[in-house]
């Protein structure tokens, strides 16, 4: 989607930015996972040029995170988040979450992640997934999958971020 080009690049979060990289594009994802669905809402909540959000509707239903369907009874469409979309819905969360923390309001909270149920506040973290037990983000490293081009294995190699060493640099 965006102009630059990621391509060289076999690293997920690369190919990540190459999908949600573009300005305005994750804040499009936010408003639909909130429920926005028509283009004027978008346009009204962003103010984003009608050409831009034209754009950027056209990419996001092309990579496949939304779903562009007409509207009965009218020449207009709404937009849906796909699964490919709703997946993106804790990344959104752990940025608001890391700009609550370094990009704070010195008034206070602009935004709380609560649980609906029990409306106790909540945080995006790290757990195993055999049994749900927490895990600091210190202590995540990162390893080449399978899938790995050999340029991402020779580069996970040398860049020592994941050795405790040099956790605390991070």
């Amino acid at each position: 989607m965006t102009v630059r080009s990621y391509d060289r690049h076999a690293c997920p979060i690369a190919q990540t930015l190459s999908v949600v990289g573009d300005q305005w594009t994750l804040l499009l994802v936010r408003d639909v996972l909130r429920g926005a669905r028509r283009f004027e809402t978008f346009q009204s909540g962003l103010g984003i040029s009608r050409n831009l959000l034209a754009r950027r509707l056209k990419q996001l239903v092309a990579e496949g995170l939304l779903e562009r369907t007409r509207i009965p009874g009218s020449r207009r469409y709404e937009y849906k988040p796909t699964e490919k979309c709703r997946d993106l819905r804790l990344t959104i969360l752990a940025l608001a979450e890391w700009g609550e923390r370094w990009r704070a309001d010195p008034k206070g909270a602009r935004l709380e992640l609560r649980e609906r149920e029990t409306d106790a506040e909540i945080g995006v973290r790290f757990c195993r997934l055999d049994d749900g037990r927490a895990v600091d983000a210190a202590d995540v490293v990162t390893r080449a999958g399978p899938a790995a081009s050999p340029n991402l294995t020779r580069w996970l190699a040398r860049n020592p971020a994941d050795k405790p060493e040099t956790a605390g640099e991070r």
